[in-house]
């Protein structure tokens, strides 16, 4: 007997799974309507902001909202991941276009003590978490390690499953360091330039969205960066490539001078940040940091000691550069690079030749790093395993 496969129905119960799309739809348009308004609303408390002078509004105002609304109320609602990827990806090209050869030439007599400096950072995040892990119950040394590496956040977080480390506690110790380093950038800028307040503004819309007069040519030019530049850090397997490959791909492209004037600006810049601000405060879920409260005041602690050891070898190469002190402490601060960006800009009398170049650097090397770290404590941990199963023979 033979049985014929039964022809495409054409009856409305063929048509039975299209409903479902229904209240799929419904649920992203209604999450995208939330993003959206808390987008615009971050927008209006940043001109507020700005007009008070406080300093990298579109920052620090969306951070604030994203985090009151996320802690107060336990609403999800978070950066779409598209979104997040291209922002990080023209943040890449923000920054690779600080990265010209005039620049290069200007930072390089005092570049050596500030790759150091990195260095270093990534010895004392190494140190610091295995003082930690050997202080705190139930906070093992790879959850500690990658918890506090400073710098390449997301990638440190793709690698907790590698390393069998809790993902949960890594996420809050990496933005919580991001957190601290986002809200105090501004102030802290502006307190070692001397006292200097950031000046009010008016209200303002500036239409200019990259740094040259073409607009649509520069915006084209961003454009193409930031998508070949995300294919390129996905082709060399680069963590945090979706920052990393745009970044050097502008940098390339912008420092041999084959092209200038890319970089976003204007209103397109300050809504990248308004975008990075959010993304911060909103990872922040009240239900997660009540399940890690007992670790929360340990964390802290780590987190403050590192980032004061860092502004205490950031003095030292100040004073032995003649670097200011403001732009010392931002380029090297221990990540948080976009924000460190969004307060270098606004300031006038910043360095940013020296702090994207450095915080550049920085990157690059914590993410170059990242594979031996995690080579040295697995194997650190084979010894461990093989000492223990000779001793119980």
């Amino acid at each position: 007997m033979t049985v014929e496969s039964p022809a495409p129905s054409t009856t409305p119960d063929a048509a039975a799974p299209a409903p479902a799309r229904g209240p799929v739809r419904r649920l992203l348009g209604r999450r995208a309507a939330r993003y959206c308004a808390v987008l615009i609303g971050a927008w209006l408390l940043s001109e507020v902001m700005g007009r008070l002078g406080v300093p990298a509004p579109a920052l620090l105002a969306a951070l604030f909202l994203g985090a009151a609304l996320r802690l107060a109320t336990g609403r999800e609602v978070t950066v779409p991941a598209e979104v997040s990827r291209w922002t990080q990806a023209f943040i890449g090209v923000m920054l690779g276009g600080y990265l010209n050869l005039e620049a290069m030439r200007s930072v390089g007599p005092v570049l050596a003590p500030f790759v150091l400096i990195s260095v270093l950072t990534i010895a004392l995040s190494v140190a610091a978490a295995w003082l930690l892990s050997r202080w705190v119950t139930g906070l093992d040394q790879r959850t500690a390690t990658l918890g506090l590496m400073a710098g390449g956040s997301s990638a440190v977080v793709t690698l907790c499953d590698e390393l069998d480390a809790r993902k949960d506690v890594v996420g809050v110790m990496q933005y919580s360091r991001v957190l601290l380093v986002s809200l105090t950038a501004p102030f802290v800028m502006v307190g070692l330039a001397g006292g200097a307040t950031a000046s009010a503004r008016s209200w303002s819309f500036d239409l200019q969205i990259v740094g040259r007069g073409d607009q649509v040519a520069g915006l084209s030019t961003a454009f193409v960066f930031a998508m070949a530049g995300m294919w390129l850090g996905r082709r060399l397997h680069l963590p945090g490539g979706g920052l990393i490959g745009p970044m050097l791909l502008a940098a390339v492209m912008g420092g041999t001078e084959l092209t200038r004037g890319f970089a976003p600006q204007g209103a397109f810049k300050e809504l990248l940040l308004i975008v990075v601000g959010l993304e911060v405060g909103l990872m922040f879920d009240r239900r997660l940091l009540r399940r890690l409260a007992h670790l929360l005041p340990a964390i802290g602690v780590g987190i403050l000691v590192l980032c004061g050891l860092v502004a205490l070898l950031a003095a030292v190469a100040a004073h032995v550069t003649g670097v200011s002190m403001a732009d010392a402490y931002l380029a090297t601060t221990p990540g948080g690079i976009n924000a460190v960006v969004a307060s270098a800009t606004g300031s006038a009398e910043a360095d940013m030749a020296l702090i994207a170049t450095v915080q550049s650097l920085r990157l690059i090397i914590v993410v170059l790093a990242l594979p031996l770290v995690v080579a040295a404590m697995n194997r650190f941990a084979g010894l461990k395993e093989a000492r223990a199963a000779a001793t119980t023979r």
